[in-house]
């Protein structure tokens, strides 16, 4: 234990920290729909690939623009208008089109950035400044349009709040029998460990759910995040994220042996990567979830 607390961990919370964590915003899914197709617009459309920010992404529904960030394909879409190499060609102030998703508000001041310095080189490339500007980026920002800090941090605090809680609880739980000595009863009695894990397990599900609900409500309360269409999706979602979080209590209540190393192992394992790996990274946290199911079911 000394060996892995001095070495292996701090190894792996190097590795894990250094690959997962990233400030920059990159690879960004964007949509253009181009209804000049002439070679100032796809002249325009290379730089805003060349950026290294955006990744293409193609969609074909009714509305390529407005559907693709309805249904979550892109974070920006960018429309060219049919007169867009024409106006340029007569002096005129030509018009494009930027939509951006901005329910990351970090995100979008980003795309926004990006589109306008993208704009502006693209207009001194081809020689149209500074005598005049002859290309508006017209941006608007969909779903929060007053970037309102409150509607991204507050639904991502409830996952922190929803992993650490329950499964610090739960371990407490188990390691209070420890120290109290009454686990002895339960050895004494003909219970067996799977019923007393589900019976532990079910208790602080419970427990969790109540929070949740909570949480929710007063989060809808307060900073007015309310649920939009069909709120099943979340419900179910939320239901198998808290049965994880109360998994993964009983699994350190079980192999701890006090409640000072159950606390120290919840913060380390959980606190730290639900706080600090983004949603860029869930794979990553989808792993960790996945290891700890095995090593829970070896438990």
């Amino acid at each position: 234990m000394t060996l892995a607390l001095a070495f292996l961990l701090p190894f792996m919370t190097l590795l894990i920290f250094g690959f997962a964590t990233r400030l920059e915003s990159q690879n960004i899914p964007l949509v253009v729909q181009d209804f000049d197709h002439t070679n100032l617009s796809n002249s325009y459309i290379e730089k805003l690939y060349a950026t290294n920010q955006f990744i293409p992404k193609e969609w074909t529904g009714g509305n390529p623009a407005r559907d693709a960030i309805d249904r979550g394909i892109a974070k920006v879409a960018v429309i060219i208008t049919p007169q867009f190499s024409r106006d340029i060609k007569a002096n005129k102030t030509t018009t494009i089109q930027v939509l951006i998703d901005a329910t990351d508000v970090n995100n979008a001041r980003v795309i926004r950035g990006s589109i306008q310095r993208v704009t502006n080189f693209f207009m001194q490339e081809a020689g149209l400044l500074p005598t005049t500007k002859r290309i508006t980026a017209r941006i608007r920002l969909w779903f929060n349009p007053g970037r309102l800090e409150s509607l991204y941090i507050v639904p991502g605090v409830y996952g922190v709040i929803l992993w650490i809680f329950p499964s610090l609880l739960t371990a407490i739980a188990m390691v209070r029998e420890k120290e109290k000595g009454t686990i002895l009863q339960v050895y004494a009695s003909s219970i067996s460990a799977t019923e007393l894990l589900l019976g532990k397990g079910m208790a602080y599900l419970l427990i969790a759910i109540t929070e949740a609900l909570i949480v929710i409500g007063l989060g809808t309360i307060i900073f007015q995040v309310g649920l939009v269409n069909n709120p099943i999706t979340l419900l179910l979602g939320t239901l198998i994220f808290l049965i994880d979080s109360v998994m993964f209590g009983l699994l350190v209540g079980v192999r701890s042996n006090n409640q000072n190393s159950a606390v120290q192992i919840i913060s380390l394992v959980g606190f730290i990567t639900s706080l600090l790996l983004s949603r860029h990274k869930l794979i990553m946290v989808d792993i960790m979830r996945y290891v700890t199911h095995i090593l829970y079911i070896i438990a």
